[in-house]
């Protein structure tokens, strides 16, 4: 049964006072990070560079364009891309761009993605150029086709680079990322997680958020156009990595990182390991809970809110850690699973757990111990 307060009210909860919709994600809050950063420890350095030698960089593999943000970088419609190589030809400057240098000084693009990704395109002769509002004269060419003396004034344009050095710290690194707003629109949690963290853990994360478990267990309502499957997954992996109970003073942003990062660290035997576990707690959520998992809900039979990625982290690991007899013990009794977390829902401790300030140590904690508690006490 519903809770006892207005349930219009306990609806609105679920997505953070908006309207219920059960496709997508629920909006979350996070919260503020719990321990700022030092202010000394931003190491940010501004440089001129020539587009000759960025593009150089781009073809040799030198600037990491980050894949799950070049699919999104090259839909800007042919119109935009023109302007903005009639824009270098007019010798109009162009906004400033930010890149991470990794040890070995190669860079991952944080703002300018999507100029950066056109004008590479542009010199690869990728498309025309069309719509042009001055250069008329110019329609229809390639980069092949300009004059080499427009060729030049494209390759001798000077753009100005602030690159955020090796060795500042992650959470330094996170905020400033948060900061800078890329083509207008900040960048999202994993998508400045996926531009800091090398090596395997992006396609790991990506192959297991398109996987069939994933797509059944969330009722292939949550969509990874902004990486919010890839978001579910990562949180998966690092707490099942690091138990909650190791989740201490560092916000949630630098504690998943963290986890991405240990991912890229592990042995392929370890990844698979975990691959087989994530699967394993995919099919005992659709088994036990089916249309209600990793959802707010407040009645049995009832209306059902978006996938919540913190009930998402909690639900999965605690999921995972039960044997295979558990699983089939819990799915024989899940209408008494989910009559138990009606209840819990309406314990206004573990709502606020899941809907405001997650990231916070002891919403943390609230919500992975309860659950935890409540599939124990089912199993009994």
């Amino acid at each position: 049964m519903a809770k006892g307060n207005d349930l219009t009210a306990d609806m609105n909860d679920m997505t953070g006072g908006a309207a219920v919709d059960e496709e997508g994600i629920a909006n979350e809050d996070v919260g503020l990070i719990s321990k700022p950063f030092d202010p000394e420890k931003i190491r940010v350095k501004t440089e001129p560079r020539s587009l000759d030698l960025v593009l150089k960089r781009i073809k040799h593999g030198e600037i990491d364009l980050a894949p799950e943000f070049q699919r999104r970088a090259r839909v800007w419609p042919q119109k935009k891309k023109a302007q903005l190589i009639e824009s270098l030809l007019l010798r109009i400057p162009l906004p400033v761009f930010y890149v991470s240098a990794a040890s070995n000084d190669d860079w991952a693009v944080v703002d300018g993605l999507q100029r950066l990704t056109t004008i590479s395109d542009f010199a690869e002769n990728v498309f025309p150029l069309t719509n042009l509002e001055y250069l008329n004269d110019m329609e229809g060419m390639t980069f092949a086709q300009l004059p080499r003396a427009l060729q030049r004034r494209i390759e001798e344009t000077v753009i100005v680079i602030h690159i955020i050095e090796p060795g500042t710290p992650d959470d330094v690194m996170i905020n400033i990322f948060k900061r800078i707003n890329t083509g207008g629109e900040p960048l999202r949690a994993q998508e400045i997680r996926n531009a800091l963290v090398k090596g395997p853990a992006r396609e790991f994360l990506k192959e297991l958020a398109a996987c069939a478990h994933f797509l059944d267990a969330t009722g292939r309502t949550v969509k990874d156009t902004r990486l919010d499957a890839q978001e579910c997954v990562a949180r998966f992996c690092t707490f099942f990595i690091h138990p909650f109970s190791d989740y201490g003073d560092s916000d949630l942003d630098s504690f998943i990182l963290k986890g991405m990062q240990a991912i890229s660290a592990m042995p392929s035997e370890m990844r698979h390991d975990l691959r087989r576990s994530f699967e394993h707690a995919m099919d005992a959520a659709a088994a036990i809970l089916g249309r209600y998992a990793f959802r707010k809900f407040f009645e049995v039979d009832g209306r059902r809110g978006p996938v919540s990625k913190a009930l998402f982290e909690a639900t999965s690991v605690n999921l995972a850690r039960l044997s295979n007899d558990e699983i089939n013990r819990l799915t024989a009794r899940k209408d008494k699973v989910l009559l138990e977390l009606v209840l819990m829902m309406g314990d206004e401790d573990f709502l606020a757990s899941i809907t405001s300030s997650t990231g916070d140590r002891l919403r943390v904690h609230k919500r992975f111990s309860a659950i935890k508690n409540l599939l124990g006490q089912v199993l009994t």
